[in-house]
């Protein structure tokens, strides 16, 4: 999973900014960047478990974020 298809998962730019607390621009442009702050991280993998959002770990938003730089 890439950091605009765990966006695009919440439901969207709009969605995504209600969970990390923030503007739905801000939530576009970290899904433009490919990026997330790390300070908003447990705030995601809570909301992804409540939401049945599998697979999202500190891990795996790590690798997201690895791949991100290999490309």
């Amino acid at each position: 999973m890439t950091v605009p298809e765990l966006i695009d998962a919440f439901g969207g730019a709009t969605e995504f900014a209600k969970v990390i607390d923030k503007i739905p621009s801000t939530a576009s442009e970290m899904k433009r960047t490919g990026s997330i702050r790390v300070t908003y991280w447990p705030k995601i993998i809570t909301a992804a478990a409540e939401r049945g959002i599998k697979g999202v770990t500190p891990d795996t938003l790590m690798q997201m974020h690895l791949d991100e730089v290999s490309a």
